[in-house]
C-alpha cells in the first residue's frame, strides 16, 4: 500500500492506472469523473485523453441535446434487462465541455451545452414542484441529481448571462434538498419517489451525500454574491458538513452507510469529503479546524492505493446499500480530484 508516499508522487501514479482502465465497461455516470480528474493533473497527454472523450460527447449528442454518448446504458446490476436512462447524468459530461470551450475549445461546444441546458429547462420530465427526475421510467429524485446537473446549469448561466439558468439550478438543489435531507441528521437519502410517495432506498448512502456536498460547493462558483438563495445554500452545505464530521471514523474514512458502523469503509465517498471539507473551509464555510478533516480523509485514502495506482474498496455500480466493493473510475477520479485541491489548498495556505 501507499501510505507513506507523498501525494504529489501517488497522483500521476493513479492517473497513469486509470488510463489502462477500458472506459467502455463503466457506465456514462462514472465517466466524468475520471474525466474531470485527469484535467485535474495539468498533464498534456490526460489532457489531450479527456479533451478526446468531451469531444465525443459533444459529436454523440442525442437529438432531444442529452449530451451523454446517447444517454442510453444497460446496467445489468439493477434488473435484468432494465435499461437505466438518466437524465441528469449528462450535465456532469456537458460541464466539462463548457471548461474545454472557455479553454480555447470551438464554438460548436458552447452550442452543445445550449442545448443541453433547454433539455434540463424545458423538457426533462420533472415532479410537481419542479424536480427534474433522475431516469425516464418512473418521477424519482435522486442526490446524485445535484452534482451531476446543477454546477452544469450554473456555468452556463453565468458563461452566457442566463440568470435562468443560474436559477434552475438553485431551484433543483432547493427542491431535492426538500424531498431527501433527513432534518433529524442534516444527512440526505438516497431515492425519493412521487407516486406512490415513498423512498425506493433512503439510505444515508456515502457517496451519495458526497454528491450533494461537492455538488452544492462547485454550483456556489457560479451563484452571485447577492442571489436571494445563496444563504440557503451555504446553510444547508455547512450544516451538513457539520453534522458529516461527527460521523468520520477514527481511520479518516467514513463508511459506506453514514450512520451504520458496521458496513465496510468507503473511499470514493471519504475522497468527496477530502474535496468538501477542503473548498468549505477554503470559503469560509467553516473554521480552520475542520481542515484537519479534509487531511484525515486524504491520509486514509491514501492507504488502499496499490503501488500500481489503483485505488481500493470504493462502492461499486450500481452504488446504494447493497454496493461490493470495487476499483472505478468514482475512486480514481475523486482521488485525482480531490488529491490536487487538498494540494492546491495545501500551497495557497
Amino acid at each position: 500500500m501507499s501510505m507513506e508516499r507523498p501525494l504529489a508522487e501517488l497522483l500521476p501514479t493513479v492517473a497513469e492506472y486509470t488510463l489502462d482502465l477500458d472506459f467502455e465497461d463503466f457506465i456514462q455516470g462514472e465517466r466524468p469523473m475520471v474525466l474531470r480528474g485527469l484535467l485535474a493533473t495539468d498533464d498534456d497527454e490526460h489532457t489531450e485523453i479527456a479533451e478526446r472523450y468531451i469531444d465525443w460527447a459533444v459529436r454523440s449528442q442525442s437529438s432531444d441535446g442529452l449530451m451523454a454518448y446517447g444517454s442510453i446504458d444497460v446496467v445489468p446490476e439493477w434488473d435484468e434487462h432494465r435499461i437505466f436512462r438518466p437524465i441528469p447524468d449528462a450535465g456532469a459530461v456537458a460541464v466539462l465541455a463548457l471548461e474545454a470551450y472557455e479553454n480555447g475549445g470551438p464554438d460548436s461546444y458552447l452550442e452543445a451545452c445550449r442545448r443541453q441546458f433547454e433539455y434540463l429547462h424545458e423538457d426533462a420530465p420533472r415532479s410537481e414542484d419542479g424536480g427534474i427526475t433522475h431516469h425516464m421510467d418512473d418521477i424519482e429524485l435522486w442526490i446524485d441529481a445535484i452534482y451531476m446537473m446543477c454546477p452544469f446549469m450554473a456555468r452556463y448561466g453565468q458563461l452566457t448571462d442566463t440568470p435562468e439558468a443560474i436559477d434552475e439550478a438553485v431551484d433543483q438543489i432547493l427542491v431535492h434538498a426538500k424531498h431527501l435531507r433527513d432534518p433529524q441528521t442534516d444527512l440526505y437519502r438516497h431515492i425519493w419517489r412521487e407516486t406512490p410517495n415513498s423512498y425506493p432506498d433512503g439510505s444515508l448512502w456515502l457517496r451519495g451525500n458526497g454528491w450533494f456536498a461537492t455538488g452544492v460547493l462547485d454550483t456556489l462558483d457560479y451563484v452571485p454574491e447577492d442571489h436571494p438563495e445563496r444563504d440557503r445554500l451555504e446553510e444547508l452545505v455547512r450544516d451538513h458538513l457539520l453534522s458529516m464530521a461527527e460521523y468520520q471514523d477514527a481511520s479518516g474514512f467514513w463508511h459506506h452507510l453514514i450512520d451504520d458502523d458496521t458496513m465496510y469503509l468507503e473511499t470514493s465517498g471519504t475522497l468527496q469529503y477530502a474535496y468538501a471539507f477542503t473548498e468549505a473551509v477554503d470559503r469560509g464555510l467553516l473554521e480552520e479546524e475542520y481542515r484537519e478533516v479534509a487531511e484525515d480523509a486524504i491520509g486514509a485514502a491514501k492507504t488502499v492505493v496499490t503501488p500500481d495506482g489503483a485505488v481500493q474498496r470504493n462502492a461499486a455500480m450500481p452504488g446504494g446499500p447493497e454496493a461490493p466493493q470495487a476499483i472505478n473510475l468514482y475512486g480514481q477520479g475523486w482521488f485525482l480530484i480531490a488529491g490536487k485541491r487538498v494540494l492546491e489548498s495545501d500551497a495557497a495556505v
